[in-house]
C-alpha cells in the first residue's frame, strides 16, 4: 500500500507540471509555477525528496525547471516540529526582542524613519548575526545540499538571511519587481567571472496571491542582463528598494508556497510580490542566499555584507552604472 501512494504522489506532481506548462500558452492572469511532490520516492535507481534529517535531493525535472524559468518550488520540505521552532526566533525578531542595528531592521515598502506601528513589510536584515544561536538551524543545512545540487562545478556558500513578514490588511506591502543583481555588486566590480546564486525563501506561513506570495517573469533572467532599476523612493538613501517595469507581453508566473515549503530563485529573474489583503493572515518568509565562494569572498572584500548599514552598495560601483546604462533600452 505504501508503495502505490508513493507512486500516486509522484505521478500527481508530474501531473501539476504538465499542467502548468501547457497553461504557459494563456497569458491572461499569472500562472503557478510547476513543481514536483514532495516525500521521499525513487526515480530511477535515485531517491529523491527528504532524504535524512540534513538532506534534500532534487529530482532532474526540478533542477531543470530552476535554470529554465529561473523559479522553482518544492512543497513541503520542512516538518511542523521543525518550523515551529524556527517559528519563535522568527517572532521574537519581529517583536524587536532581539536588538538589530539601525538599518537592518526596516520596513522594506517605504523610505526609513517610519515608525514601526506603521510599517507593512518588516524586515529583519542578517539574523543570525544579530543572533548567533540560530546559525546552522535545520533550515541551512537542508538549503546548503540543495545549493550544491543547483550549482555542482561551484563552492556555494551562505551569503545572506533575511526575515520578512508582511502584515495582514497591508495592501501596500508589495516588492516591486527588480532582479536581485539590481542590489549587489556586478561581476566586474568583484573581478569574478560568475554571479551564480540561489535565495530560498521559507513559507512560514501559507503564501498566495492573496496575502501577496512571490511572483516572477518567466525565463527573465536567462539573458543574464541587469535591467533599468530605479529607487522605488525619491534615492537609495531615503529608501532600499528598487523597482523596474515589467513589459506587457510577459509571462508572470504565481509561486504559492505551504507552511514548510521553499521556493527558489535566481539571481536574474525578475521577481517581486503583491500586497497582503488579507485582513487575518499574515505572510512571514524567511530567506537564505548562497552564491559562489569566490563572489562572497569578492563581496567581502569591498566591504559588502547585505547589511543596509554597509558603507558601500551596489550604486557605488562604477561598472554596476555603466552596466545599467550600457543595457538602458533593453
Amino acid at each position: 500500500m505504501c508503495h502505490i501512494t508513493i507512486a500516486l504522489l509522484f505521478v500527481g506532481g508530474l501531473l501539476s507540471l504538465l499542467d502548468g506548462v501547457s497553461a504557459s500558452s494563456a497569458p491572461a492572469k499569472p500562472l503557478l509555477p510547476p513543481s514536483v511532490s514532495a516525500g521521499v520516492y525513487s526515480e530511477g535507481n535515485t531517491k529523491c525528496g527528504r532524504v535524512s534529517k540534513d538532506v534534500y535531493i532534487l529530482t532532474p525535472e526540478q533542477i531543470k525547471c530552476y535554470h529554465r524559468e529561473g523559479c522553482v518550488t518544492l512543497p513541503d520540505v520542512m516538518t511542523e516540529d521543525e518550523m515551529a521552532g524556527i517559528d519563535l526566533v522568527f517572532d521574537k525578531f519581529m517583536r524587536a526582542e532581539i536588538p538589530v542595528a539601525g538599518k537592518d531592521f526596516c520596513d522594506m515598502s517605504k523610505p526609513f524613519g517610519i515608525p514601526m506601528d506603521q510599517w507593512s513589510i518588516v524586515n529583519c536584515m542578517l539574523p543570525t548575526r544579530y543572533y548567533p544561536p540560530f546559525q546552522n538551524n535545520i533550515y541551512e543545512r537542508l538549503t546548503a545540499s540543495i545549493a550544491r545540487q543547483l550549482y555542482p562545478a561551484s563552492d556555494m556558500t551562505k551569503d545572506y538571511d533575511q526575515l520578512l513578514n508582511k502584515r495582514p490588511g497591508k495592501s501596500d506591502a508589495v516588492f516591486a519587481w527588480h532582479q536581485d543583481m539590481g542590489y549587489w555588486p556586478g561581476s566586474k566590480a568583484l573581478g569574478v567571472d560568475i554571479t551564480d546564486t540561489c535565495t530560498f525563501s521559507l513559507a512560514i506561513d501559507n503564501s498566495d496571491e492573496e496575502n501577496g506570495c512571490l511572483r516572477y517573469v518567466v525565463g527573465s533572467g536567462a539573458s543574464k542582463i541587469l535591467r533599468t532599476h530605479a529607487p522605488l523612493a525619491s534615492s537609495r538613501e531615503e529608501g532600499h528598494a528598487l523597482t523596474l517595469q515589467v513589459k506587457d507581453d510577459e509571462l508572470i508566473r504565481l509561486a504559492p508556497a505551504h507552511r514548510g515549503s521553499i521556493t527558489i530563485h535566481d539571481e536574474w529573474v525578475v521577481h517581486g510580490s503583491s500586497g497582503n489583503t488579507c485582513a487575518d493572515r499574515q505572510r512571514r518568509t524567511y530567506v537564505l542566499a548562497y552564491r559562489a565562494g569566490d563572489v562572497v569572498r569578492a563581496e567581502r572584500a569591498i566591504g559588502f555584507t547585505h547589511s543596509h548599514n554597509d558603507d558601500v552598495n551596489w550604486d557605488t560601483f562604477n561598472d554596476g552604472e555603466k552596466h545599467r546604462n550600457e543595457h538602458k533600452d533593453e
